[in-house]
């Protein structure tokens, strides 16, 4: 009877670990799907930052809680940064496969361009916006990041989409495009 025991939990141990792969779902969702968060990358982020700046809603958070940002740098690292480095930890978690890696490696060069952009030229715009630059200086250092980075922004997005999408019609995952 107890080595029927020992036999059963080294079964349950080695089944939990030998999990090869991650369902197509979570590799999609995770590689392509959270993209999403860029919707808004440049401008548009900027401006709804100031948005919910004025709603006293740009937040920050720590280990233990949220909480209303003092800054719009503090919100950018310390909102923007962290989340965006949990959803790259959460890609590098991905287990890859010869069908996947390529979409993981697209995701994540995607991923850690735009971390560097919120850790560098994000910032620096928004110490603009805290120290209350002018209106003028502000927008102008936001259409030369855009100028700057939409390109590569913009090619390395498309490469994560254009293995994306064949992905997920493969693996009957829906996907509505705008």
């Amino acid at each position: 009877m107890k080595t029927k025991i020992i036999i059963a939990a080294l079964l349950l141990i080695v089944l939990q670990s030998c999990k090869l792969e991650n369902t197509p779902e979570e590799y999609f969702d995770r590689s392509a799907l959270n993209t999403n968060l860029f919707m808004e990358f440049g401008a548009k982020d900027f401006q709804r930052m100031e948005e919910n700046k004025g709603a006293n809603q740009l937040m920050a958070f720590d280990e233990k809680s949220t909480f209303p940002a003092k800054s719009y740098e503090d919100h950018i690292m310390r909102f923007k940064v962290p989340y965006l480095k949990q959803s790259i930890k959460k890609i590098e978690d991905l287990k890859p496969t010869d069908e996947t890696t390529p979409m993981i490696n697209a995701s994540l060069d995607l991923f850690k361009f735009v971390e560097e952009k919120y850790e560098n030229d994000y910032v620096k715009i928004a110490r603009l916006m805290d120290q209350k630059a002018s209106k003028e200086t502000v927008d102008k250092a936001i259409a030369e990041m855009e100028a700057a980075n939409f390109p590569i922004f913009e090619e390395k997005y498309k490469k994560l989409w254009d293995l994306a999408l064949p992905y997920a019609k493969d693996h009957g995952i829906e996907v509505t495009t705008y």
